[in-house]
């Protein structure tokens, strides 16, 4: 599970690509492509969250693979999706679940003992 800290933008673009061992340009191009979008500081300078950085580092693999930015950006679009249906689907399965519960609850309470 994600915690508010691991979403605080604290890194630089300068210190996210140390970290990530690439280069400042390609950390802007991904903002330009929309595949991951940084916060801003009030001056309009780019900052990155432990969370990004990890988004980041997949869509490195993808570039490594010979993935475009482009098909990228639609991947990870997908992914984001695919992430957010499977969580309604065990929303869904929860409520199910106790729903199922609760019937059972109250039918073995409606029956007289023998």
């Amino acid at each position: 599970m994600l915690t508010e800290d691991e979403h605080r933008p604290r890194y630089s673009v300068g210190q996210a690509a140390e970290i990530l061992r690439t280069r400042p340009r390609f950390l802007h191009r991904l903002d330009t492509y929309e595949v991951v979008r940084p916060s801003r500081t009030p001056g309009g300078h780019r900052r990155y969250s432990h969370h990004e950085l990890g988004r980041i580092r997949r869509v490195i693999q993808l570039a490594q693979e010979g993935i475009t930015l482009a098909a990228i950006r639609h991947i990870v679009a997908l992914e984001r999706r695919v992430r957010e249906l499977e969580a309604q689907r065990d929303a869904a399965w929860e409520r199910l679940t106790e729903r199922e519960s609760r019937q059972t609850r109250m039918r073995r309470s409606r029956v007289p003992p023998l």
